[in-house]
């Protein structure tokens, strides 16, 4: 993950559900000539959230990847000055992943809804991290509200 898109976890029910807060800042670089936050990056948003709902039941030692988007919609904008709420629940868990529902909302106002299939990454495929590595990866879990297991 290049930049992360989720500024803090306020809920993680292992095996279940999260919910994540994403504020939007007229700061970030890919926002400063645009009226919105894009689609994509509220999609992205999501993904992240569920992707660390997913990695949680493993201690947070493996990585995922997006498998499969089966539906998104984005029937509201998301402004800078707002503060969206992402709520991802587990669908159907396997142990190669998990498909998930996701929601965000600024308020009472939806600006995403999604259906997708988040992967654990192939043990072959796994990168190799160094121990300053693995150390960023502890703080930023720690930094977003989250306890890492092994990682």
């Amino acid at each position: 993950m290049r930049y992360l898109l989720v500024d803090r976890f306020l809920e993680l029910e292992v095996g279940r559900k999260a919910r994540a807060l994403k504020c939007v800042t007229r700061g970030e670089p890919f926002l400063r000539d645009l009226p919105a936050y894009p689609p994509t990056l509220v999609l992205e948003a999501m993904f992240q959230t569920a992707g660390h709902l997913t990695r949680a039941a493993e201690g947070f030692r493996r990585t995922t990847m997006l498998g499969k988007v089966e539906r998104a919609e984005f029937p509201a904008e998301a402004l800078p000055g707002d503060r969206m709420e992402i709520e991802v629940t587990i669908v159907v868990e396997r142990p190669e992943g998990n498909l998930c529902e996701a929601r965000a909302t600024v308020g009472p106002r939806v600006v995403g809804t999604a259906r997708f299939l988040i992967l654990f990454m192939p043990p072959e495929a796994e990168p190799a991290l160094t121990e300053e590595q693995k150390e960023r990866r502890r703080r930023f879990l720690q930094a977003v509200g989250l306890r890492p297991g092994g990682a």
